[in-house]
């Protein structure tokens, strides 16, 4: 009569280890694809693009200077009475840029890696800067009427 209870817990056993060993269900692949590709009608996708500006050189046509290698590039510049002029700074260090002609410009513009700062020159007359972190690094801007 002790066999019974014995074979009943074995048989118990198995069932319960045979149940729990199974993985789930699979999906079917057309399901799942189709359930990953169907957007909702009441949401758009924005299609972005890239918005790039084409980079930027040093001429005098377009009154920017360069500070690079710590020199300006061109150091020197003549331009209209009434224009503006731009230093870019390409250099990984800062410079700061201040003007000889006392009442000009009172406080000097501190370009950091990547900035760039501009000075309209609404009179004529000659304009000499330099770097104050850099005293050998100078130039000249003219203005013509």
């Amino acid at each position: 009569m002790r066999t019974v209870p014995v074979l009943l817990t074995i048989v118990l056993l198995l069932m319960f280890t045979c149940g729990c060993s199974g993985s789930p269900p699979a999906q079917s692949p057309a399901a799942t694809a189709t359930a990953a590709v169907t957007p909702s009608p009441s949401v758009t996708t924005p299609i972005l693009t890239p918005v790039t500006s084409p980079p930027r050189t040093s001429s005098v046509s377009d009154n920017t200077i360069t500070i690079v290698k710590n020199t300006f590039s061109p150091a020197n510049m003549t331009v209209k009475a009434g224009s503006t002029v731009r230093w870019v700074n390409a250099d990984d260090h800062p410079h700061r840029i201040a003007f000889r002609k006392e009442g000009f410009l009172e406080t000097p513009y501190l370009l950091g890696a990547s900035q760039s700062a501009s000075q309209r020159f609404d009179s004529a007359g000659t304009y000499d800067y330099y770097c104050t972190i850099h005293p050998s690094m100078q130039g000249t801007i003219t203005a013509e009427v």
